[in-house]
């Protein structure tokens, strides 16, 4: 796994992690999980059934415009805007696709 890589994962998974431990209401974190949910799907179409995740790192590298639009349809929330979140959540869910993806210990 090259560099990009693994720098990309690193804040793929810190981003899930943030999510998962985000203290918050219930109706906010229903936002934040419908926002990655829309960025997961058009990920999904964008990258296809076969991808490794150098690739998925590729489009990692120029995703912000695109999740922050999806992010601004789905919500009117600023708050849930938060591409650190959304975004690398999104990233973290759809990486354990990955035709190369193998899980790490914690």
């Amino acid at each position: 796994m090259n560099a990009a890589v693994e720098v990309a994962m690193q804040e793929w998974t810190a981003g899930e992690r943030r999510l998962a431990e985000l203290e918050t209401t219930a109706a906010r974190r229903a936002v934040l999980h419908g926002v990655v949910n829309e960025i997961a799907a058009e990920l999904r179409r964008r990258m296809g059934h076969a991808f490794d995740l150098a690739a998925l790192s590729d489009e990692y590298g120029g995703a912000a415009a695109w999740c922050l639009d999806i992010a601004q349809r789905t919500t009117e929330h600023p708050w849930a805007h938060d591409l650190s979140l959304v975004q690398d959540a999104a990233f973290a869910r759809i990486a354990r696709d990955a035709l190369d993806f193998r899980p790490t210990a914690e």
